[in-house]
Order: structure tokens, then sequence, then C-alpha cells
């Protein structure tokens, strides 16, 4: 085929020229050309957004003592894990999802320069999936802006950014194919729905409006396969900003709550009812400490139809109007009962808050690498790692137990002490990251570990 390529290219000198002059107006008018939009922004939004990798104990099923059924689950090792988030400040405060840390036992941050930072995890929510991470970089970072959700609409173009499967800084577009979505994860569900191609590991990554704003952060998918399938959903901009914003002041959400259970209002409920419309709230059942909270002002069967003068849409409406209310405030709830409005007072009980998850709050201090010598098919003496140390600086480069060093710093080794004195070497050198040429599945690669300080 290339041959007969080249015989055409020869013989049909007339039409070489007009191709070979076509191609040169066209690279003319690519480069006087206005830049894409879309790249414009990227160039301004990318550098704040990150990578996040989580280190995980893995777990194994021990049995138990001969004639016991129960096993206990015992740790095995370590596992990293991928995500994304986005720096909200230029102190270090970066936003990702709940899922992507949660269960870690240490985290760490690589930024779009390549440099990679230990993280505290500030503060997480307990119903919904937000996470506030902290790095100290020792100087401003770059940080994104969050946008107004109310100005959005369906069709309006948007761009994932984040880290699918691992790879770091993957751009997909789109457009919002929903707004107001309740999939049934949390109380405070108000979704939007996207078909920008999101997979694992854009989880908690940032969905941009064209103006560089983020409009929300990606956080679930829905497909039948581990892959995209155009249907995928980001917490809006509207609860991000207030979440993180509180637990940046106190690691807590500090907010308020109804001790209620509540659901959707139907036209038929509507009718059984005799409520005036289907807005508002319909109470399920209330979860009252024994009627000591609320007085009991408010059962099963009424409908919340305003709350401190404001209208209720609807039962994630009465949540988010909730959670925004100060703890031991007065709330003025306007309710339909039995097909007549009544006005009662209730004090607003404070909204359970997650446990924080605890790491490492020193960050690591060891390159938490265990070596050990071993013998190759050869007969030769090669660098075995033997464990991964969870809070080492080597935990999230990707090596694993069981692989070969082969070379550090394109230095050959064949003994745990020569490859542990070269690491230590690049301190001194003033070395961040030190160049490991490493055997894993008797495939070759080389990766960087990290060189603590």
């Amino acid at each position: 085929m290339v041959c007969s390529i080249t015989r055409w290219m020869r013989h049909g000198s007339a039409i070489v020229p007009a191709l070979a002059l076509i191609l040169l107006f066209s690279r003319l008018a690519y480069a006087g050309a206005e830049p894409d939009p879309i790249a414009a922004m990227l160039a301004r939004v990318s550098p704040a957004v990150v990578r996040v990798t989580t280190v995980r104990p893995e777990m194994q099923e021990a049995n138990g003592s001969s004639g016991k059924v129960a096993t206990a689950a015992t740790t095995a090792g370590t596992y990293t894990s991928f995500g994304s988030g986005y720096i909200i400040d230029p102190s270090g405060y970066i936003g990702t999802n709940k899922h992507v840390v949660d269960g870690g036992i240490a985290v760490f941050v690589k930024t779009a320069d390549g440099v990679r930072y230990p993280a505290k995890i500030v503060g997480v929510t307990e119903d919904a999936d937000m996470a506030l991470l902290k790095i100290d970089a020792g100087h401003p970072l770059p940080f994104v802006k969050f946008g107004d959700i109310d100005k959005v609409h369906i069709g309006d173009k948007v761009v994932a950014i984040g880290s699918p499967f691992g790879f770091d800084n993957t751009v997909t577009a789109g457009i919002v194919s929903a707004l107001h979505r309740d999939i049934m994860e949390s109380p405070f569900d108000d979704y939007i729905q996207t078909d920008a191609a999101i997979n694992h590991g854009n989880s908690g990554g940032p969905l941009f409006n064209m103006e560089g704003e983020v409009i929300g952060m990606t956080s679930v998918i829905f497909s039948p396969d581990p892959a995209s399938a155009g249907i995928g959903f980001a917490i809006p901009s509207s609860s991000l900003q207030f979440v993180f914003e509180r637990l940046m002041k106190t690691g807590k959400i500090n907010g308020g709550m109804l001790p209620i259970h509540t659901q959707q209002m139907t036209w038929m409920l509507q009718q059984a009812l005799g409520d005036p419309d289907r807005l508002g709230a319909l109470v399920t059942s209330v979860q009252d400490q024994n009627g000591t909270m609320l007085q009991g002002k408010i059962k099963a069967g009424d409908v919340i139809r305003k709350f401190n003068g404001e209208i209720v849409l609807d039962p994630r409406d009465l949540a988010r109007k909730a959670v925004k209310t100060p703890i031991g405030s007065d709330a003025a709830l306007e309710i339909c009962r039995g097909g007549v409005i009544q006005n009662v007072h209730v004090t607003m009980q404070a909204l359970p808050e997650a446990k924080p998850i605890v790491l490492d709050d020193d960050g690591p201090r060891a390159l938490g690498l265990k070596l050990d010598s071993a013998r190759n098919n050869d007969g030769g003496q090669v660098v075995k790692v033997d464990a991964v140390e969870p809070d080492g600086t080597a935990a999230d480069s990707g090596i694993q137990k069981g692989d070969v060093i082969v070379e550090v710093q394109e230095t050959p080794v064949s003994e745990p002490d020569q490859a542990l004195r070269i690491f230590r070497a690049q301190t001194s050198l003033q070395h961040h990251f030190a160049a490991v040429l490493v055997e894993h599945q008797k495939q070759l690669h080389w990766m960087s570990i990290a060189i603590p300080d």
C-alpha cells in the first residue's frame, strides 16, 4: 500500500504541488486562527486540577480456631486507588469525593506540575459524598472558582477534567443532560446529569462551564460496564460551596436538621390527604427521641409546605433549607394536616457529623520500602521488594511487594543496602525523586519514587 501511494505521488506531478499548496495555506490559516474557546479555558483551569491517591489496607479472611464458624479480617498489605480533585483556595484546600479517601490510611496529592504532597483530610460529610483535603506546598497554588448553578441550563456545554483509570489531566466534553436529579444517594441529591465521559478515577474532579467556573463535582456514573455509558452525575456547586466553606472554618458542617423522614408528594396522595397542591415534603416518620426534640408538633402524614416563610418544593429542598439554618434556632413551619393549614414552631437540631478519617497528619517520614535479597532465574542476586509501608514516600509510586529493583538512578543494584544507599544519597543531592527501573511480572519499566525530606 505504501509503494502504490508513493508511485501515485510521483506520477501525479500536477496533483502534488496543488496538495502541497493546500497544506501550506491550511497551516498558515491555523497559525493565525483564534484559539479554541475550550482550549483557552483549559489553559487557565487545568493547573488547579489534581490527582488524589489513597493508600488502603488490603484485607484477607483469616479462619478462626477449630470449631468456630466466624472468620476475622487481617491486614494482608496495602493497595492504592486513584481519584481526582481540584484546588479551591491558594493555601492548598482541595475538594474531592468522600468515597475517594474513605477507608484510607494515607492520602497523597499530585499537582499538575507533577509534584507530590502528603494530604490531610480536613473534614467529610455524613450524608453526602464530599471531602475537603489540605496540602502544604509552601507557596500559593492555582485555584478554581465556583459558578452559579442557577445560571446553568439543560444543553449547556460542560467540560470534565480528572484522572480516569489513572490517566492524569484527561479532558472530556459534553452537555448538561438534566438538572435536579435524585438518584437516592443522600437527602441532598440535586445532581447535574451530563454526557461528558466520566469513568473510574474521575471521581472528585471538577465539571466546568465554558467560563472556566466549577459548576459541579463528578461523583457517580450509571453504566452496566466499568466504562462510561454517557450518564454521569455531578454534585452542584451550590452544595459544594456551602459544605467546603464550613469545613474550612471548623472541619464540620454545623448544619441544622429536622429529625423526620419525608417523601415526595404525588397527585394521588395530594387528593387523598386534601393538600392544596403537590408542593412540600410528606412526613413518613418522626425520629424524635420520645418526642423531646419536636415536642410532638409534627407527625406522620403532615405535609411541610413552608420553612421560615419559604415554599418547600420537595423533600430535598426541605433538607437543604434545614442544613443552612443555625442549630438551636426557631424554625417556623407551615404544615397541612388533614386538609387544614397550620403553623408550628420547632427547634432546629444538629445534623449528624461524619466521623473524621484519621491519617498520619505528619505525612510520610521515611522511604517505606523493605528490601530483601533474592535469586533470579539465572542464579544471580537481585533486590526484591519485601513490603511497601503505607506511610512511606514510595506508597503511591506504584511499586509493589514482589517487584525486583534493577536500577536506581541509572545505577544497577544487586544488594538491598546498595539500593538504600543510593536512595539516601538523593537527599544530600536535594533530589526530590529517584528514577527506579523495576521488573514487574517479567516486564521492565521506570517509575519515580519520592525521596523523604
